[in-house]
This record gives structure tokens, C-alpha cells and sequence, in this order.
């Protein structure tokens, strides 16, 4: 989606900017953030949808005052999805809010009785639950297409050669296609982390009430079948302990999403240099300056790096509110409700824009391909060449090369002449041809030799590129049937009229 040109600069760009980018970049300078509780409230009227069904159900409230409730739930829900319906400070907090709202439309005697037999505690519980939940499922598609994107842009470089860096310095030639399979095998090891932690978040704390249970004959089984859960979570006392750890958990996966969405930035910022040249990001995906009007810079690849220290920050934050907590509710978890959702909130796009940005991407093939002839990188595949071919070990390979290194400098990769010369100093009569020389000075031959499993030549990438997307397939299908599941947990939810 772009947007016609609002802000100063971009003047001399040929491309309207992306307006998600833009908003992206400029985060909460312009935008105010909602209630806490406000997000909350879909989840909220979920839940006491469910408690009030299983009380009908097991004889605790007659089915007229559950219809009520219903309606008054569904009135509710309407305001909320139209925008009319804003939280009242003076009520605290989302569940009294929402059980004022149906006691002010029908009575203290028909919203009075939604609270029986539990506790905010629990309630809150619950409905963190069912937000984290949902939040793990956007995650896990954001990434799935995300992946699914670059996988797509690989199957188009396995012949794009390039350097590989260690230290920032050349180091082996790899493919451009290579690299980008590195980005999908760790997002594949996230994509594994959200759906443990969804998993695990999962389970229903309904019925603890304020950690220790209730006297009323309620039926945990039935709120679990109705919310989507998977099972009960069992001890009471754990169900509200345990609030901050489901947060914590979703934190992390966060945290080791946007370091690996870090990386990639960093990768973007650094290759696409015009000191570099071998990428470039498109106009729509840069941003410019107030000041220097020639600016294209890759801000969001900047602003992902930094949001990715801000999950560090808020993942040790959670890890440390229950930390030496005596066993019950305290209030010090509610801070974690707060800090889950800034997370959330500052890094739920970030898939999508690098999404973008490859869908877009510039790749300078012949620049890549020059870049991979220069700095002696195919030195070690000419060592290793050498200890098969001669039958010597590696490491007196290893020193031949470093000689041919310093006597090749003159002409800026490595000669049949200066081979020669250093074999002759370490004492080897052995003769090289020059066509072999010539063989392995060549980046895309040297690149094709690479062929064991996981390696960079074209036939072991298209191995790795099927390989991945197989996994993309299960994660997809994990997707599809846990939103199915949670789809028709609603519905019948929403659809209950006692008999």
C-alpha cells in the first residue's frame, strides 16, 4: 500500500514510499497507544461468554438470567466493534467494566451473578491467555510468509555467486541463494518456538479463581471446550503464579525473532552500501532527510535493530517481576501484561516490512560475481584442492596457499606462477597446470564444488530450498488447524441459547 507524498522529504525519488514503512519508521512519535485493557476487551466478553454457559450448564444460574447475560455480552461486543464503547477508569479495569455494562442494561441480578465463582485473578488470567494465544498465531503467519517470500527470491540466485564474510572481511565465496536459505532455517527454528509456546499457553486457568479455588460446583472441562483450550491447567495456585510466565515465554520468542530479523537488517544495511553495490532497496522501502536531500536510507533495517534491543530489555524485565514472589497473586505481575503488549505492538510488523523489502529488491548479479574474484576467497578451496589432488595434509596445503597469497598480490587473485614458486620453496617438485589454476579462480566453478549436504552449490541449495519449504508446509498446517480450532470454539460459543 502507498501513499501520496506527506512528509518533507522523497522529492527526488521516482516511487511514492510505502506508507506501512513510513508509519513503521516512525513508530509511536505520531500514534497513541490504546488501553491496555481495551485490547483486552474481545477477549473479556470471550470469557465471560463461557463462565456464564458452564454456570447455566451445571444449574448455578437459570437460563433466563443466562440470556440476558448473553445479550448484554453481544450489545457489548457490537460497541466494541464499532468504535463506541471506551473503558470507564473509574471501574478499575476491563472485567468490571464489561460486568457493569450488562448490570446497567439488565440488573445487578443478572450481571451480579457473572462473577460467581471466580476471581479478577483468574479472569485476567485467562484472558491474557486467549490474547497471547492469537498473538502467536499472527506471529506464525507473519513469518510464514515472510519465509515463504524468501525462500521464492532463493530459487532465483542459486547461480548468483558472492562472497561469504567472517569478521566483515572476505572470506569463502558462497551464493546469494545460500545466504538467504540461512535466513529461513533459523526463522524455521522460531516458527518451532511459537508453537511450543502456544502450546503451552494453550491451557485453561479459568476456574482458580483467586489462586485457591472455589466452593460453587463449576466445571473446568466445559470453559476449556468452549475458549478453544487444549486441557485445564490443573493446580489453581499455578494458574496465578504463574501469569508472568506466558508473557515471559512469548517474550523470548521475540526476543530470538527479531535478533535473527536483526541480522537480516544488518546484512540489507551493509550490502546494499555504494561502497558495496551488490544489493539495492528499493525507493518504496527507504526514507529520506529534513536536511540532505539525495538521502535514500534503510530505516526500518535500523529501527528492527533497534526493537530488537527493546525486547532484550523488556524480556529481562519480565523475567524478573515474579522473581522471589511468595506463591498467591501479587501485583507486581500485572506490569507484565504491559510489557507483553509494548513488545507485541513495537515488533508485530516487522516480518511484513522485510517481507517488502525482498519482494522488492535489487540483486546486482555481475556486481556479486566480481566481488566473489576478489580478496582470495577460493584460497582455501585451492588448499583443499591441493591436499587431494597431492595427497598432502591440509595444513601444508594451508601454508603453500599462504605463500601464493603473498606472491599473488601484484595481480589480485591467485597465479599459476606464484603456486608454483611457493610450492618450489616448501620443497614439492609438483607441477600444476595453468588450466586448473584458471579453474579454480573462477568463483562459479569453485562454488560447484561445494556439494555435500547443506553446502552452497546450485544442486545442494535447491535440496535445501525443498527441504525448507517441506517445514513451511507443517508449520502452515499447524496454523490453519490451531485457528480452526479457536474459529469453532467462538462460534459455538456465540451461537449457546440455553434450552
Amino acid at each position: 500500500m502507498t501513499s501520496k507524498k506527506k512528509q518533507v522529504w522523497g522529492s527526488h525519488l521516482s516511487q511514492t514510499p510505502a506508507e506501512q514503512n513510513v508509519m513503521f519508521c516512525a513508530g509511536r512519535d505520531v500514534k497513541s497507544l490504546p488501553m491496555a485493557d481495551e485490547v483486552l476487551l474481545p477477549y473479556d466478553i470471550w470469557t465471560n461468554r463461557a463462565h456464564s454457559i458452564m454456570l447455566y450448564q451445571q444449574k448455578i444460574i437459570s437460563g433466563d438470567i443466562l440470556c440476558s447475560i448473553l445479550k448484554g455480552l453481544g450489545e457489548l461486543e457490537e460497541l466494541v466493534q464499532q468504535g463506541k464503547f471506551v473503558l470507564n477508569p473509574e471501574k478499575e479495569d476491563v472485567h468490571i467494566n464489561v460486568e457493569s455494562f450488562v448490570t446497567e442494561k439488565y440488573g445487578v441480578a443478572v450481571g451480579g451473578t457473572m462473577h460467581t465463582g471466580r476471581s479478577r485473578n483468574d479472569q485476567v488470567a485467562c484472558d491474557m491467555r486467549l490474547y497471547l494465544r492469537e498473538a502467536c498465531l499472527i506471529l506464525e503467519k507473519r513469518l510464514l510468509e515472510f519465509a515463504a517470500c524468501l525462500l521464492e527470491h532463493a530459487r532465483q540466485h542459486t547461480q548468483t555467486v558472492m562472497p561469504g564474510f567472517t569478521h566483515y572481511q572476505p572470506g569463502m565465496i558462497t551464493s546469494w541463494s545460500h545466504w538467504i536459505c540461512s535466513y529461513v532455517q533459523g526463522i524455521c527454528r522460531d516458527l518451532e518456538r511459537v508453537e511450543m509456546t502456544f502450546q503451552q499457553i494453550n491451557r485453561n486457568p479459568l476456574g482458580a479463581a483467586a489462586a485457591f479455588g472455589t466452593s460453587w460446583n463449576i466445571d473446568r472441562q466445559k470453559t476449556t471446550q468452549l475458549m478453544g483450550f487444549d486441557r485445564v491447567e490443573t493446580n489453581t495456585l499455578d494458574c496465578i503464579v504463574s501469569r508472568w510466565e506466558n508473557e515471559t515465554q512469548l517474550a523470548q520468542v521475540y526476543a530470538f525473532v527479531m535478533n535473527h530479523l536483526s541480522v537480516i537488517s544488518q546484512d540489507l544495511i551493509f550490502l546494499s552500501l555504494p561502497y558495496v553495490g551488490m544489493i539495492q532497496i528499493d525507493e518504496k522501502m527507504v526514507t529520506g532527510s529534513s536536511i540532505m536531500p539525495q538521502k535514500k536510507n534503510p530505516d526500518f533495517a535500523e529501527v528492527i535493530k533497534s526493537k530488537a534491543s527493546f525486547v532484550h530489555g523488556g524480556l529481562m524485565g519480565l523475567l524478573g517481576i515474579q522473581k522471589g514472589g511468595l506463591s498467591g497473586y501479587n501485583r507486581d505481575t500485572q506490569l507484565t501484561k504491559y510489557m507483553i503488549m509494548d513488545i507485541i505492538r513495537e515488533c508485530e510488523l516487522a516480518p511484513a516490512i522485510l517481507k517488502s523489502v525482498f519482494e522488492t529488491l535489487h540483486v546486482h548479479i555481475k556486481v556479486m560475481k566480481q566481488r566473489s574474484q576478489e580478496g582470495f576467497m577460493n584460497a582455501v578451496d585451492v588448499a583443499d584442492y591441493l591436499a587431494r589432488t597431492l595427497h598432502l595434509s591440509f595444513r601444508e596445503c594451508y601454508n603453500l596457499l599462504a605463500l601464493t597469497v603473498k606472491y599473488s598480490q601484484q595481480e589480485g587473485k591467485i597465479s599459476h606462477t606464484a603456486l608454483q614458486k611457493a610450492l618450489r620453496e616448501s620443497g614439492y617438485e609438483f607441477d600444476i597446470l595453468p588450466d586448473i589454476v584458471a579453474s579454480l579462480n573462477d568463483s562459479r566453478f569453485v562454488l560447484n564444488q561445494r556439494m555435500h549436504q547443506g553446502a552452497p552449490a546450485p544442486e545442494t541449495i535447491l535440496a535445501q530450498i525443498e527441504e525448507l519449504s517441506a517445514g513451511l508446509s507443517t508449520h502452515t498446517e499447524f496454523v490453519k488447524t490451531a485457528t480452526q480450532q479457536l474459529k469453532q470454539a467462538h462460534d459455538a460459543c456465540c451461537a449457546f441459547q440455553p434450552e
